[in-house]
C-alpha cells in the first residue's frame, strides 16, 4: 500500500497516510485542507534492462567490470611490483 505525504494548510504540519490509490481522490475531497506534497521513489532499478545498461552509449555508460577483467587487471599489477628496482646513482 503507497505512502502519501500531506501538509495541513492550516496548521503547517506535515504526516503520512498509508491509503490504497483508489482511495486517494475521495480522501483529498473529504480534506480540502491538506495538500499532497510530493515525494521522490522510495526504490531503485537495478539490473540489466533499464536505461543505465541499455541505452547510454560509448563513454557514457557507469557499468561496473566483470570479475574476469578485475582479475587480469590484478595480475598484470602484481607482475610489475614483483620484479626488482634499478638503483639509481
Amino acid at each position: 500500500m503507497p505512502t502519501y505525504i500531506f501538509k495541513n494548510t492550516k496548521t503547517n504540519e506535515i504526516f503520512e497516510q498509508q491509503m490504497r490509490i483508489s482511495e486517494l481522490d475521495l480522501f483529498k475531497k473529504d480534506n480540502p485542507d491538506l495538500v499532497q506534497m510530493p515525494t521522490a521513489p522510495s526504490f531503485r532499478l537495478k539490473g540489466t534492462g533499464w536505461y543505465e545498461t541499455d541505452f547510454k552509449t560509448g563513454n557514457k555508460k557507469n557499468i561496473a567490470k566483470s570479475d574476469n577483467e578485475s582479475t587480469s587487471t590484478k595480475k598484470s599489477t602484481e607482475k610489475k611490483e614483483d620484479k626488482p628496482k634499478k638503483a639509481s646513482s
